[in-house]
């Protein structure tokens, strides 16, 4: 059965992108990997060692339980999958999440981890890693980020178990990774990786055995039909919102635990960013940030809970609908920009608090800038933003279109002068007038669906 998951993963990616480019993505990895590996110097001397391992390794974490939650919450509750078919299979719903566990393990160490190895084994002539050091922070790596897998996993077997134990099992490691990056408990990956005893890789391998353990045991063996709460909720939205997709949308967002993923996936790592920054600022002995320039780092990572959006749409149905791509395409960004919204417009109070004059071109740069990302994605890859990780193609276009803009308003945002606010009035400027070009180009470019 094992051997049909992995198929299914592989027709998939190939379904989304080109078949080049499922193979070229590791490539990507690879070369990033040892052209950063060879600053590795220049980093530890402006970052203490201790806190680059931690934020490595929690940010690790991080991806492992988004992935988890991506597939566990997230893409189980699409249609034509053998997760998704597994009430008309013969297997039980425990033993087909499993696979899919096992799957999904596979996959992303092989895409993702083995790639990131050896682009550090490549770059040790330059970087001037031993083979030792570059294995054990390798093998550091595939541990977090499997404590991070195991533990959505059980997040994904008490939601289904119990709602209120799964809000509590979030609280606790949103609680256990900011004390443990602050040090007020151990984390014990990150231990094996300072001081290079296998007793803290034993501790961590003893707790993703008993996560995953605890997990299969908590999966229901089957799940019983919330379709009759689907259509209430559906009614109650349609009340509140008029529009039947954008209704249809929040019935998404609410089935598919879209809120607290994307809090997962975009708050907490932007909290991370943030400790990051500060640490970075202290061992620098300077301020190297401002409300402004944090504000525009909170926009572009936005960009993610899009991405949310666009995994619970069966297109090979909704084809058969009298609705364009495009239709699709404004209602996500109308619910990503609330969605960002109730997460980001806190966070940028928060870090206006002592400068409240600060919090008009605050609001004015986060929306411009998620008004221009979600421009250049909607013209980018439409409807089916999961295809864009596979697409070497859209991932640099998006990379150029994204990164430069951002580079160039975090930079101009951290010292206000005359200067600094001609080239943010500019480069604001430039991006307004290319988001409404990109729009106007999607709208043209989505007419079918592929």
């Amino acid at each position: 059965m094992l051997r049909y998951f992995l198929i299914e993963e592989y027709r998939r990616h190939l379904a989304m992108a080109r078949k080049y480019s499922f193979f070229v993505f590791p490539l990507y990895i690879v070369f990033f990997t040892a052209v950063g590996s060879i600053f590795i110097e220049d980093v530890m001397r402006i970052f203490p060692y201790r806190d680059f391992i931690m934020l490595t390794l929690i940010t690790t974490f991080i991806y492992g339980f988004g992935v988890g939650s991506f597939e566990f919450l997230g893409r189980s509750l699409e249609g034509f999958t053998l997760v998704n078919t597994s009430s008309v299979l013969p297997i039980s719903t425990r033993r087909t999440y499993f696979y899919a566990y096992l799957r999904d393990a596979i996959y992303y160490t092989l895409l993702f981890l083995l790639p990131m190895y050896g682009g550090l084994l490549l770059s040790m002539p330059f970087s001037g890693m031993s083979p030792v050091q570059v294995s054990v922070f390798s093998l550091s790596v595939l541990i977090s980020m499997f404590l991070g897998y195991s533990s959505s996993y059980l997040s994904f077997a008490l939601y289904h178990r119990n709602r209120t134990s799964y809000f509590l099992f979030l609280l606790l490691v949103f609680l256990y990774l900011i004390l443990a990056y602050l040090g007020a408990i151990p984390y014990p990956v990150a231990e094996f990786q300072y001081t290079r005893d296998a007793v803290h890789l034993l501790y961590s391998i003893v707790a993703i055995t008993a996560l995953f353990t605890l997990a299969y045991a908590m999966t229901p063996e089957e799940f019983r039909s919330d379709t009759r709460e689907r259509r209430n909720l559906l009614r109650t939205s349609h009340s509140k919102f008029r529009d039947i997709l954008l209704a249809k949308e929040m019935v998404d967002v609410v089935r598919g635990g879209i809120i607290l993923k994307s809090t997962l996936t975009y708050f907490l790592p932007m909290i991370l960013l943030f400790i990051f920054v500060r640490v970075l600022s202290e061992a620098a002995s300077r301020g190297i940030y401002t409300p402004l320039s944090l504000t525009v780092m909170l926009s572009i990572f936005s960009t993610v809970v899009y991405s949310w959006l666009t995994i619970m749409d069966d297109y090979r149905y909704l084809a058969y609908l009298p609705l364009s791509p495009w239709d699709l395409i404004k209602t996500h960004m109308k619910v990503h920009v609330l969605i960002v919204s109730l997460i980001s417009v806190p966070i940028i109070f928060y870090l206006n608090w002592n400068a409240p004059a600060g919090l008009a071109p605050s609001f004015a740069l986060f929306y411009l800038n998620v008004f221009y990302l979600l421009a250049v994605t909607a013209n980018l890859a439409g409807y089916r933003v999961t295809s864009m990780l596979f697409d070497p193609e859209v991932v640099m276009k998006f990379s150029l279109y994204s990164v430069v803009p951002g580079i160039v308003l975090t930079i101009s945002s951290i010292d206000l002068g005359g200067i600094s606010i001609a080239v943010i009035a500019v480069t604001s400027s430039l991006m307004v007038l290319f988001g409404l070009h990109s729009l106007r180009k999607a709208k043209k470019k989505w007419v079918y669906y592929d």
